[in-house]
């Protein structure tokens, strides 16, 4: 990944006309569902993606975008009177460091129904979309922040709280685990930030702070793998972020820090082996 591709993801973008904050690419895959329902499905896929770019998922404080991918998978469709029940499986991503799945995300849609964000009685297709949203949002904004998501992680558990109470409460204990997961690793969002900071600083050609705030990212992954070993999420960012170690090296013309590359990616020997190679 260049570092152009790397900065857009972690730098602020200013400037936008709007408040829009997440970006939408939403896809429906309906191979299981009868030819006559295809339609609907189209419609519920541009309704989703409209749904997107009219809410707000920020506090406003900053103004940037990220790319927000939904990709649904239609398992079944359950007709109920005029209800129809969708039961899918469901990816939502930032096409960078964070993937959440859904395995099993019921909710009702009909031709023509419009969506809506519920401020009060839970609804299982918007809040859905809300829910994951807020992760997204709120992760990209503790590499902005230290700790800068709290208050749209708050968000997303007030959904959570919603959903307690109705009738379409399956499914949370996995997305309570991974909202927990997210909200209470702080070494894993400080390191977020930390690694900010170090790109900021190369930025600012401050190299001795670069790599400072470079080592106290990957120190504290050091720490997780050490406490708890790799955590999906944990997981997600390595894989995501080792290559970042590219940049450093030509950045800083500094080695120090590699070995702790190594440690927290011990698999990708050769690829650390070609880079150092490459600038040594």
């Amino acid at each position: 990944m260049t570092i152009n591709k790397i900065i857009i993801f972690i730098l602020l973008v200013p400037f936008f006309l709007c408040g829009q904050v997440l970006i939408p690419n939403v896809s429906i895959d309906s191979e299981r569902i009868e030819s006559s329902y295809l339609p609907e499905i189209e419609e519920l896929e541009q309704q989703i993606a409209q749904y997107i770019q009219t809410e707000s998922f920020s506090d406003e404080t900053y103004d940037f975008q990220i790319p927000y991918r939904i990709s649904i998978f239609v398992r079944s469709i359950d007709e109920s009177g005029t209800d129809r029940v969708y039961t899918c499986e469901a990816f939502f991503t930032n096409d960078y460091d964070q993937r959440y799945y859904d395995p099993q995300w019921k909710f009702e849609y009909s031709s023509g129904s419009s969506l809506y964000r519920s401020m009060g009685i839970f609804n299982p297709l918007t809040d859905i979309i809300d829910y994951y949203g807020y992760l997204i949002v709120g992760t990209e904004l503790d590499a902005i922040e230290l700790l800068g998501g709290n208050a749209i992680f708050e968000k997303a558990n007030q959904i959570i709280q919603r959903s307690q109470s109705s009738r379409w409460s399956s499914g949370w204990r996995s997305r309570i685990a991974d909202f927990e997961s997210i909200t209470r690793n702080y070494r894993l969002r400080k390191a977020r930030f930390y690694l900010s900071e170090a790109f900021w600083a190369v930025e600012d050609q401050k190299k001795d702070l670069a790599l400072s705030k470079l080592k106290e990212s990957l120190s504290l992954i050091q720490e997780i793998i050490r406490i708890r070993n790799k955590d999906k999420f944990t997981n997600d960012f390595i894989e995501s972020h080792y290559k970042d170690a590219e940049y450093f090296l030509s950045a800083l013309k500094d080695t120090s820090f590699m070995p702790l590359y190594r440690d927290i990616t011990p698999n990708e020997k050769k690829y650390f082996d070609s880079i150092v190679d490459k600038y040594y």
